[in-house]
């Protein structure tokens, strides 16, 4: 449901608010803390919700109305109420901090999905908290978000909110459709979109930006092998994020947003065990035979996979 999705939109579009202006990670962090709640909350859940974000005294409050949400979120949903809310704080420490605080009101979109969303739209050093007196998808907090930024005088770059809407809505739709899929993470989902992400930026800059969908389709393909993700991918799954890459690939990236999508790459290698490590759930009714196998497969791939990167990063 495109609802649903639509939750880790909010905090990682929001920062596509940043894409624009190289300067702006800097210019963040002097920005004040501030709360964004929905219209639709009545005063018991308007102070239950400041309270459960933790927003501090003195912070700048933005209220996001029905009326403005199709306009914010570049989108034409009827929408009919706006309940979540969120709190954006500047991250001094640098990078993205995803913090959903009430996952039983949201309960699609993950932490790893805003951020590799986040990064798509060009966001760098920022803490957002997410949340919702009632269950809703939490599109009022992402329109918060860019509300936040536009009111501060930042512009927002359109190409690159779209693209990361997309990118929620096409993640979210894969992890939902494999919820109950034994063997299948969404970690090695977003580590397969970084991924992706890091190769189609270097083949745009080798060609001069002029990578073509037929030379995507072959990364996507490659990757969603790579990762072990074919099991569960459907074809149309595979043409979304062939869609998605070009999209991407489109998206005149600043020098920052660039650094940060290869320091989420380096993030994955740091982490890399604990994508087979989780996938190691489904080997309960396999043989040791079979287990010793699958794991020498699993090690081979992820050893390829942490190479890519380490030769990347050696080389940027």
């Amino acid at each position: 449901m495109k609802k649903k999705l639509s939750y880790i939109s909010l905090f990682f579009f929001i920062t596509a608010l940043f894409t624009t202006f190289s300067t702006i990670s800097a210019t963040v962090r002097e920005m004040p803390a501030t709360f964004t709640y929905g219209e639709s909350l009545n005063d018991s859940q308007y102070q239950e919700t400041k309270n459960v974000l933790g927003v501090e005294s003195g912070a700048t409050e933005i209220e996001v109305q029905i009326n403005e949400l199709n306009s914010l979120l570049q989108d034409n949903y009827n929408y009919y109420q706006v309940y979540s809310s969120s709190y954006i704080t500047p991250n001094s420490n640098g990078g993205i901090n995803v913090d959903i605080v009430t996952p039983n009101t949201i309960t699609t979109i993950t932490p790893l999905q805003y951020e590799n969303a986040a990064l798509t739209a060009g966001a760098t050093d920022v803490n957002i908290k997410v949340g919702s007196a009632v269950t809703v998808d939490g599109s009022g907090a992402l329109a918060g978000v860019y509300k936040t930024f536009q009111d501060a005088g930042y512009a927002l770059d359109n190409q690159a909110v779209e693209t990361a809407q997309e990118e929620l809505a096409v993640t979210g739709q894969i992890t939902e459709e494999n919820q109950n899929e034994s063997g299948y993470t969404d970690e090695a989902l977003n580590a397969a979109i970084a991924d992706m992400k890091v190769q189609v930026q270097q083949l745009n800059e080798e060609t001069n930006n002029s990578v073509t969908i037929e030379q995507i389709q072959v990364i996507v393909n490659n990757v969603v092998n790579n990762y072990q993700l074919n099991a569960y991918l459907t074809e149309d799954n595979i043409q979304q994020l062939t869609n998605l890459m070009h999209q991407f690939s489109q998206i005149n990236l600043t020098q920052e947003q660039k650094d940060a999508i290869y320091a989420f790459g380096q993030d994955i290698v740091n982490n890399s065990q604990n994508l087979f490590d989780q996938a190691q759930t489904a080997w309960n009714n396999i043989d040791d035979t079979q287990k010793q196998d699958l794991t020498e497969q699993a090690t081979s791939i992820w050893e390829q996979i942490k190479q890519f990167f380490a030769d990347l990063f050696a080389s940027f």
